[in-house]
C-alpha cells in the first residue's frame, strides 16, 4: 500500500488557536482525507511548540508561574479544539515530549559529526515576534516587516553555529532539479533569492541564563538549542525517528509539509540544511545509495486577513471557528476558507463572504438540488429512487462519462493543491457541463413537475439522473465538507457506515442508486440563517 505523510507546522502555544491556524490544518485535513479515500495509508501529524520563550512572556501574563502546568493546559487546549472541529490527525506531538527530546539530541550529534556545528559569537538584532536573529537585508526602516511594532533586541551571546552557507549551491540546485520542492511559484522564486544572496551560518543556540524554556545543548548545559531547530525536528520526532526504526523508515521522507508563508526561509532552507548535513552520519536520514531523504514537498499559503485587517490581539479581531459552528457549522467554514482563498494566495476572511457563499452555494445550490430531486422522487415514484429505462439524452443530466470527467478534473486539482479550482469544478461544471448551477437549471428546463402529467418514464430518467450526480458529488466533497457527504449519502437511502468501507473507484462508479430504494424525508442541508 502506498503512504502520504502530510504534516502542518507546530504552533506555540502562547494563545489559543484561531482562523489562520484552522486555515493550515483543514487544508492538511483534507488532503489526509483525500489520499485516504484513495486507498493510501496516510499519516497525518499536528502539534506544539512548546520551547519557546513567547511561551514563557505569555506564561508570564497568565499570571501563572509553573511552566510545566501552563504548557500542559495550553496544549491541551489545542488537542481538544482539534478534535472538537473532527481534524483527522493520526499524531499530536508536543515538544516537551522525551521523545522528542531523544530525537533532538540524535540529530544534533549527527550535525556535530559532520563538522558543521561550531562555537562563535553573535552580535545583531533579535526579533522577539519571529524568534529569529535578522540579518540587515531582512529589515524594513530597521524593523520586522512582519512585527513592525516590536522593538528588536540588540544580542550579543556567546552560541552554537551551524554551517547552513556550506549547503548554499547543494540546495540551490536541489530546487533547479526539483521545482516541485517548494510553492507555489512565487514562494519558490523567493527562496531561491533568499539562498542565493541571504543564506548564511545560524546561530542554533541561546545561553541558558536567557532562556527559560528550551532543550539543553548536548553535553552543555550553559547553552539551549534555539527553537527553531529544534521545532523542525519534530517532522521526524512524529514518525519515530530514534524511537521506532520500522516505523520512521515507513513514513519518511515527508510526502508535504504545509506551512505559513512567513516562515518558509525556515522549512526551505534552513531545514533541508540540516538534513543535509544530519544524513551524512546519520544512515535513517540517507538513501540506500548514500542520498538524504529530504521532505518531497514544502507549500506555503499566503496570509489572510479579517474584514480587511491584520489578524490581531490588539485590534480583537481573532476568530475562534468553534465560535462560527453553532451558525454556520464547520463544514460551510472548510468551505468558505478553501474556495474564497486560492491556496498559497492572500486573502481575506469576511463574515459577510461566509454567509453569501453559505446561502448562494450551499444553501440555495448544493442543498436546494438535494432537497429537490428526493422530494420529487418520493412524490412521484412512491418514496423510492425510480427506476430509470432507456430513454432520450435530453432527459439525463449525467452520466457514467461525464462522472468520471467530474472527478478526474477534481483528483487532478486536489493533487495539485487547488482546492478553489477542485471546488469551482464542483459547483460550476467542466465546460459548462456537470456542474451543481447546471444540475439546478436542468430542473428548470426539463420541468419534471409538469412533465410527469404526460412523460412519467421521462420524469424517472431526470430525477434518477440527478440523485446519482447528488451521490458521485457527494463523495467528491467528503473530504472537504465530511458531514454534509454523510448527510447526503444518508438521505439518498444508503448506510453511509457500510457505503464508506468500498474503495473509492466504486463509490465514484456511475449507477450506485439502486432503483426502488426507499428514500426518506428529506432534511434540509443547509438550514436559513
Amino acid at each position: 500500500m502506498k503512504k502520504y505523510y502530510v504534516s502542518t507546522p507546530i504552533y506555540y502555544v502562547n494563545g489559543s488557536p484561531h482562523i489562520g491556524h484552522v486555515y493550515t490544518t483543514v487544508a492538511a485535513d483534507v488532503l489526509a482525507r483525500f489520499e485516504r479515500r484513495r486507498g493510501k495509508e496516510v499519516f497525518f501529524s499536528v502539534g506544539v511548540d512548546e520551547n519557546s520563550q513567547k511561551n514563557v512572556e505569555a506564561m508570564a501574563k497568565a499570571g501563572d508561574d509553573n511552566l510545566q502546568n501552563y504548557l500542559d493546559k495550553m496544549a491541551q487546549i489545542w488537542k481538544t479544539a482539534w478534535d472538537d472541529l473532527g481534524i483527522t490527525y493520526d499524531r499530536f506531538i508536543r515538544t516537551t515530549e522525551p521523545c522528542h527530546h531523544a530525537a533532538v539530541e540524535r540529530f544534533w550529534r549527527a550535525v556535530l559529526k559532520s563538522g558543521d556545528i561550531y562555537k562563535g559569537k553573535y552580535e545583531g538584532n533579535y526579533c522577539t515576534g519571529c524568534e529569529s536573529f535578522k540579518t540587515d537585508s531582512e529589515l524594513a526602516d530597521g524593523r520586522c516587516p512582519l512585527h513592525p511594532k516590536d522593538e528588536l533586541k540588540a544580542v550579543s551571546e556567546e552560541n552554537y553555529f551551524f554551517k547552513a552557507s556550506n549547503y548554499r549551491d547543494e540546495l540551490l540546485a536541489l530546487i533547479d532539479k526539483h521545482p516541485e520542492f517548494v510553492g507555489p511559484v512565487a514562494r519558490k522564486n523567493e527562496i531561491k533569492n533568499y539562498i542565493r544572496d541571504h543564506f548564511q551560518d545560524f546561530s542554533i543556540s541561546r545561553e541558558s541564563k536567557n532562556m527559560e524554556a528550551g532543550i539543553p545543548v548536548p553535553d552543555d548545559p550553559s547553552q539551549k538549542i534555539y527553537v527553531w531547530f529544534d521545532a523542525l525536528i519534530n517532522y521526524l520526532t512524529v514518525v519515530g525517528y530514534g524511537t521506532d526504526e520500522s516505523a520512521f523508515k515507513q513514513w519518511w521522507p515527508a510526502d508535504l509539509h504545509l506551512v505559513g508563508k512567513d516562515i518558509i526561509k525556515f522549512h526551505c532552507a534552513l531545514w533541508p540544511a540540516m538534513i543535509l548535513s544530519a544524513a551524512k552520519n546519520d544512515p535513517a536520514l540517507r538513501t540506500e545509495d548514500g542520498k538524504a531523504k529530504l521532505p518531497k514537498r514544502i507549500f506555503a499559503h499566503g496570509f489572510f486577513t479579517i474584514e480587511g485587517q491584520k489578524i490581531s490581539k490588539s485590534i480583537g479581531n481573532i476568530i475562534d471557528p468553534r465560535d462560527l459552528v453553532p451558525t454556520y457549522g464547520f463544514d460551510a467554514i472548510r468551505y468558505f476558507l478553501l474556495r474564497e482563498i486560492p491556496f498559497g494566495e492572500d486573502g481575506d476572511f469576511s463574515i459577510d463572504r461566509l454567509r453569501e457563499r453559505y446561502v448562494h452555494d450551499l444553501s440555495n445550490t448544493l442543498g436546494n438540488l438535494l432537497n429537490r430531486a428526493i422530494a420529487m422522487s418520493r412524490k412521484y415514484f412512491d418514496e423510492k429512487i425510480p427506476a430509470a429505462i432507456s430513454h432520450s439524452a435530453n432527459y439525463t443530466f449525467a452520466d457514467e462519462q461525464g462522472a468520471k470527467e467530474l472527478a478526474k478534473n477534481f483528483d487532478k486539482n486536489i493533487s495539485g493543491l487547488s482546492f478553489d479550482s477542485a471546488l469551482e469544478t464542483i459547483w460550476n461544471g467542466i465546460e459548462g457541463k456537470y456542474g451543481l448551477l447546471q444540475a439546478n437549471k436542468f430542473i428548470e428546463d426539463t420541468q419534471p413537475f409538469k412533465l410527469i402529467k404526460t412523460d412519467p418514464d421521462a420524469v424517472a430518467v431526470i430525477l434518477y439522473s440527478l440523485l446519482e450526480y447528488c451521490r458521485i458529488v457527494a463523495w467528491l466533497i467528503e473530504p472537504i465538507m465530511p458531514e454534509t457527504a454523510k448527510k447526503m449519502i444518508t438521505q439518498l437511502g444508503q448506510d453511509f457506515e457500510i457505503e464508506q468501507n468500498r474503495n473509492r473507484e466504486d463509490l465514484l462508479s456511475w449507477g450506485g442508486c439502486k432503483p426502488n430504494t426507499d428514500l426518506p424525508q428529506p432534511e434540509v442541508l443547509f438550514p436559513p440563517l
